[in-house]
């Protein structure tokens, strides 16, 4: 790893269970430079997240002993490098702030750690979210919308709501970890061809469209006697699956204007769901919604010192 002498003014740092993103901030809260490794939580050993952090920043900058770190991510969580308490919503970025967990590095540096948020549901269940919370915050500093509704897609996908500037509701799927398994764990994709590099979205959007049901594994299995039937083609089937479980998900959305958060590969496929089911889209990168986000966030902490 070749070291790089910024002029660098701050870290911010995304932390999750696989991965491990870093981000050199200039004062103006530009994007220096960046490194992204698959150092996740998981790979971290007996808790020593000071001595894992310190051998990548060591590797990557000149000079980093003197940079203040801000933290986001499952590195908060109780399998991280310290357990911060959930904010509960409604929640403004102010309590984000306010909140955060504060302490010093080994090598004298600042670091603070943001808290997640969770949700008590009508039901009295409750949903959690790592390092969404400040995307979202970020998106809100980006649009200027106070009152929105967002889709974030991923693993865990999350559709959160805003009013009056706060964070008011969200609400967690599976979707994408649920396409893993069952696209890699069932005999729904057992044998399949390599999926069709075609640019056809009818298997996709017949999985959109069959997807508004409430007999969900009954769809999944559709997959299957679709392909026996000859209603859509092995090279197809992965398209349907995944349609299927976005339809689902989204089927849940009330709002008809939503914003999607995210990576733009997988915010296009919602964008194409999105239309077929008469919501109104727009992507904005995830990068661009957490770096906003994290810089609302210390703008509020400097404003209090």
């Amino acid at each position: 790893m070749n070291k790089k002498q910024l002029n660098a003014h701050w870290l911010v740092i995304d932390w999750g269970t696989t991965n491990f993103r870093a981000f050199a901030m200039s004062q103006q809260g530009e994007v220096l430079d960046n490194i992204e490794l698959s150092l996740g939580l998981l790979q971290v050993k007996e808790g020593e997240f000071a001595q894992e952090l310190e051998n990548v920043l060591s590797g990557w900058l000149t000079e980093y002993q003197h940079l203040p770190i801000y933290m986001a991510g499952m590195v908060g969580s109780q399998q991280g490098w310290a357990n911060v308490e959930y904010v509960t919503t409604a929640v403004g970025v102010e309590q984000l702030a306010h909140q955060a967990y504060r302490f010093e590095l080994p090598w004298g540096a600042s670091a603070t750690i943001i808290p997640g948020v969770s949700h008590q549901t009508d039901a009295g269940c409750f949903d959690v979210m790592r390092g969404e919370e400040v995307q979202l915050f970020g998106l809100a500093k980006l649009t200027g919308d106070s009152d929105m509704v967002a889709v974030m897609p991923g693993t865990h996908s999350k559709h959160a709501e805003f009013a009056n500037g706060e964070l008011t509701a969200f609400a967690s799927y599976m979707t994408g970890e649920l396409f893993s398994v069952v696209s890699n764990h069932t005999i729904l994709g057992r044998g399949l061809p390599e999926p069709s590099a075609s640019g056809d979205d009818r298997a996709f959007l017949k999985g959109v469209q069959e997807g508004q049901t409430d007999q969900l594994t009954n769809t999944l299995f559709m997959a299957r006697t679709h392909r026996l039937f000859n209603h859509i083609s092995e090279s197809d089937v992965l398209d349907y699956l995944s349609g299927v479980l976005i339809g689902n998900e989204l089927k849940a959305l009330q709002a008809k204007q939503v914003y999607l958060v995210g990576g733009q590969k997988l915010c296009a496929r919602y964008q194409v769901a999105c239309q077929a089911l008469g919501i109104e889209s727009t992507y904005i990168n995830g990068d661009d919604c957490f770096l906003a986000g994290m810089a609302a966030i210390q703008e509020v902490m400097n404003n209090d010192n």
